[in-house]
């Protein structure tokens, strides 16, 4: 909670400092807001990965974004935003040490900063269509697992974080942003993100994985005030 506290007042104080020696009529800075629907997956390694299979799980995102325009071309978009995360797998093989039968389904809840380099191509009355990427830090708040081995009932779990945990507490990759704007400041984008780091710190799937990595695509509408 510490770190979650602390990372969050250092992207607010970073943003405000920037923007007290940035906005000016000729570089206007504007706030939004944004969220919709996500598409989450988790690439998996595992030694019997050919008999793993992958799906999505469908969680939402909501957050704050600020734009510092540097001309009609090219901005800095930074963020902060809740996000979910996750996906599931399914796994039949058999071992050496029997049959495999697991299905694992994951929600991981993070909130995420952004830093993206933007580029906009204006069609217009103040419209534009944009296009770009950077990287991203995510700190996790919270998870759960829901779990079936062979036929038995479903058993959800709570997943915990940090170095002894389930997951590791934060996740860094890179993300892309493709989208439209009006004259009026709404907007629509997909985000597509790929993590880069290994988020598994103790297996507690059903079966033999040892990485998962995060792939999330966002579909957003926004507001820009």
């Amino acid at each position: 909670m510490k770190k979650l506290l602390l990372t969050t007042c250092f992207a607010f104080y970073c943003i405000a400092v920037f923007a007290q020696n940035y906005g000016d009529n000729d570089n206007p800075i504007t706030y939004g807001l944004m969220g919709g629907s996500n598409f989450a997956f988790l690439q998996i390694k595992s030694q019997n990965r050919q008999y793993v299979s992958t799906d999505s799980e469908s969680p939402f995102s909501l957050g704050l974004n600020a734009d510092f325009k540097f001309n009609d071309y090219f901005s800095i978009r930074p963020a902060i935003f809740y996000c979910g995360k996750g996906g599931s797998m399914n796994a039949v093989y058999t071992n050496d040490k029997g049959n495999v039968s697991a299905n694992d389904e994951y929600i991981l809840h993070y909130l995420e900063i952004p830093l993206q380099f933007v580029g906009h191509l204006p069609v217009g009355d103040g419209a534009n269509i944009f296009l770009g990427g950077g990287p991203f830090y995510s700190y996790a708040l919270s998870g759960k697992n829901t779990q079936t081995l062979y036929t038995a009932d479903p058993t959800v779990q709570h997943l915990t974080f940090g170095n002894s945990g389930d997951f590791k507490s934060s996740d860094f990759g890179v993300t892309s942003v493709i989208g439209f704007q009006g004259a009026k400041g709404w907007s629509i984008s997909g985000n597509l993100e790929f993590g880069l780091t290994n988020i598994l710190q103790n297996n507690n799937t059903g079966f033999d994985a040892s990485q998962m990595k995060t792939i999330t695509f966002y579909l957003s509408i926004g507001q820009s005030f």
